[in-house]
């Protein structure tokens, strides 16, 4: 699977996406999947206040003020392990300058790198404002996230549909949610809450678009059921089951400050 991130109110499914995934899907019955999600976290305004600057810093692409807001020690992770770039002997604002691509690996002042700077998936973590505590965690996270509740049962729907060579991307619900027979209705097919499912097409497909203008982004994704068929449901009632996190942490003056970053794999 590989990693989406939140935009607000939707999923950011029209990049991960296109092409519409159908090749890597069989549409055969899988063993279903349940998940438990992150306890929500309440808010603070502490830590409102941190995301507003972190977000004013993203639009403003000001590389001082970013900095700023990067706590004393810095946890680039991945898989929950540290990130194979992480530098435990460098610091912690090296350390996010790299993650975020203001940096390259193992150099001493910022540069052009392949995948930055990342100001726009920082403003989206911004934006987000669904953040989750595991309990007895400093960190507090965004966006959102849930886990298998079993994950060798993960592991088995996985290889139950996934084609050679394709991976399969999943969404997960965690209110209920009736799917349907078409994108725009239909009989309804089926009811999960807190499941996830497997990604086979979204809709609208994206066009290819002229810049500065923009795909559509999809309003509906259509999904395979344990039973191997398939059904529709709204974006805006689904999340990825793989995603990266921004986590925030208070420091010893009682700041909130950007701590963590957790890539999903």
């Amino acid at each position: 699977m590989r990693r989406a991130v939140l935009v607000p109110g939707l999923i950011a499914l029209a990049v991960l996406l296109a092409p519409a995934p159908a090749a890597a899907v069989k549409k055969v019955p899988y063993p279903e999947v349940k998940v438990s999600v992150t306890p929500a976290f309440k808010g603070d305004p502490g830590l409102d206040a941190l995301r507003k600057a972190l977000a004013d810093a993203a639009a403003r692409k000001d590389m001082a003020a970013l900095s700023a807001l990067v706590a004393p020690k810095f946890l680039w992770t991945s898989g929950g392990e540290p990130a194979e770039n992480f530098d435990g002997k460098r610091d912690a604002l090296h350390n996010f300058k790299v993650a975020f691509g203001f940096r390259e690996a193992g150099k001493t002042a910022d540069g052009p790198t392949e995948i930055g700077p990342q100001w726009n998936l920082l403003a989206l973590f911004a934006a987000d404002e669904s953040l989750g505590q595991d309990p007895g965690s400093p960190m507090v996270c965004g966006p959102l996230m849930a886990k298998a509740v079993d994950e060798k049962t993960l592991e088995q729907a996985i290889e139950k549909v996934d084609e050679e060579n394709e991976s399969s991307e999943w969404i997960y619900f965690v209110d209920e949610v009736t799917l349907t027979g078409s994108p725009t209705g239909g009989s309804p097919v089926g009811k999960f809450a807190q499941s996830a499912l497997p990604v086979v097409s979204i809709f609208p497909v994206p066009q290819e678009t002229k810049p500065p203008a923009e795909p559509k982004p999809p309003t509906h994704i259509e999904l395979l059921l344990p039973s191997g068929k398939t059904g529709w449901a709204p974006v805006d009632k689904m999340r990825p089951l793989v995603i990266d996190r921004l986590c925030y942490a208070r420091v010893a003056s009682g700041e909130w400050k950007i701590a963590g970053f957790d890539q999903s794999e």
